[in-house]
């Protein structure tokens, strides 16, 4: 992961965001304020780059950038990436804000409106009229604590809630897996 080339992270980013690389001395504090300034300043003139990438890319180059996806054969480190860009976009804009705010109506927050009009201008680019984009979350707060505390106490947990365990670190995945596979291979 943090091997390969230099783009909007440089290998030096990669291995001191990963804990990699640690800063030690009496230089470090400056060092990793460099480090975090360098690091916003490439992110944000990345962001920047993305209306000249949407606007003016050709078109073949982009099919070859996504080709994995186009064929099923997806790419999992890739998948991930746009997964995470999205979230990463989303969550900084405020979306887990959205998603527990009541507001009036006809109101939206920062991250449902780029949402909304990121949807419109991928239309407009194959001449598609959008004429709603209708984003809809049931969320509710779901502290990784308390739900150790529901199974510790006995109770029943929801699906969601398991599935958020075990893509949290509160729990090894190995041991789960593990505890899993007994109750199945019991039960036949």
């Amino acid at each position: 992961m943090t091997d390969r080339k230099n783009a909007m992270l440089t290998t030096e980013d990669r291995r001191w965001l990963t804990g990699e690389k640690s800063y030690e001395g009496e230089h470090a504090k400056q060092q990793r304020y460099q480090r975090r300034r360098d690091i916003r300043k490439r992110v944000h003139n990345t962001i920047l780059d993305f209306t000249i990438l949407f606007e003016h890319l050709e078109e073949a180059e982009r099919e070859k950038l996504f080709e994995r996806l186009a064929d099923g054969d997806e790419d999992d480190e890739f998948t991930a990436g746009l997964r995470d860009g999205l979230a990463f976009i989303l969550y900084n804009a405020g979306i887990t804000e959205a998603m527990l705010e009541e507001r009036a109506a006809g109101t939206e927050s920062t991250a449902e409106r780029l949402l909304r009009e990121a949807v419109y201008a991928a239309g407009k680019r194959d001449e598609i009229l959008v004429e709603n984009v209708d984003l809809t979350i049931d969320a509710t707060r779901a502290p990784i604590a308390s739900i150790l505390e529901e199974l510790r106490a006995g109770n029943e947990v929801s699906t969601a809630e398991l599935c958020l365990l075990l893509e949290s670190e509160a729990v090894d995945t190995e041991d789960a897996r593990n505890c899993i596979r007994e109750l199945v291979l019991d039960a036949e």
